[in-house]
């Protein structure tokens, strides 16, 4: 996957053309027969990536460096044996440049002007509060064991006073039992169902019967109930933000396109046979309202 990653941001850096000729000695990072990649370059083209990528490439620098070396070559031989002038790659450049011009232009004309203020967003919160209720969530830990009779023995050490945690550590084969038997926090639907019930009906401090799962013979403590609760407006605010900008993105998008149809003499034969089995009806192109 690390060399998918690599390989595809390498081939956007071949693409903008990151080697070039001539050049500082002092600043170049690396010769490839008489073209060169610099300091400068390269941490100029790091700098151009997507935010998921910067991080895996500037902690592979010479990685990454042997990666882009790697691709110069292939390009070089791509080259040489005329492939820049195929019709099929020229077809592809084409339709690769038309994506890239569209998007640069819905950066410009949406991404750059739609904004969402704070105000908006503390209203939004304020009248669906309930859209952000967090649901009830428990803590356990357990004692799991293989059979019954090494269950029926953890409980009679646990009704003579022996510490649960400490019963974990030493009996349990879970991996929990490192933690004394702690499993963290749940909400309903993430347990086994078995065991779930069970935490469900517990109270805090109190330890269960012995609870057969698919996994074993259980011995429950539940330990902690948190109830339900609304999350507080920071808590939310970029999920409220995100969730608002795009709508309000769509909408700057749908105005747009419908701007621009109006403007536009557009032609389509309907009586085409590419239509003879289309079923979907004309949106105008524009995008759900929808968030």
């Amino acid at each position: 996957m690390y060399k998918y990653v690599l390989y595809v941001i390498c081939a956007a850096f071949i693409l903008s053309g990151i080697a070039g000729c001539g050049g500082n000695d002092k600043d170049v990072l690396a010769r490839i027969d008489d073209r060169i990649i610099t300091e400068d370059m390269f941490e100029n083209r790091i700098d151009a990536l997507p935010d998921r990528y910067k991080e895996v490439v500037r902690e592979n620098k010479r990685k990454f460096l042997d990666e882009v070396i790697i691709d110069e070559l292939l390009y070089t031989q791509a080259i040489d044996l005329g492939l820049d002038k195929d019709e099929e790659v020229g077809r592809v450049f084409e339709e690769a440049k038309k994506k890239i011009l569209i998007s640069k232009f819905l950066q410009i004309k949406i991404d750059n002007e739609v904004t969402v203020d704070d105000a908006v967003l503390e209203e939004h919160y304020a009248s669906n509060k309930e859209e952000f209720r967090k649901p009830e969530i428990r803590r356990a830990s357990h004692i799991l064991v293989r059979n019954e009779q090494d269950a029926n023995e953890i409980a009679k050490e646990l009704a003579g006073g022996r510490n649960f945690e400490d019963l974990a550590r030493s009996k349990s084969v879970d991996p929990t039992a490192q933690r004394g038997g702690d499993i963290g926090y749940f909400a309903r639907g993430q347990l086994e169902p078995n065991f779930e019930n069970v935490c469900f009906v517990l109270e805090p401090g109190q330890i269960s019967e012995i609870v057969k799962t698919r996994f074993g013979y259980h011995i429950i403590k539940l330990t902690e109930i948190n109830p339900p609760e609304i999350a507080g407006f920071e808590e939310v605010k970029d999920v409220i933000h995100k969730k608002l900008l795009n709508v309000e993105k769509k909408k700057k998008f749908n105005d747009l396109v419908t701007k621009m149809k109006d403007r536009a003499k557009i032609e389509i034969n309907e009586d085409s046979s590419l239509f003879k089995n289309d079923v979907a009806g004309d949106n105008n192109g524009t995008a759900d309202n929808d968030a």
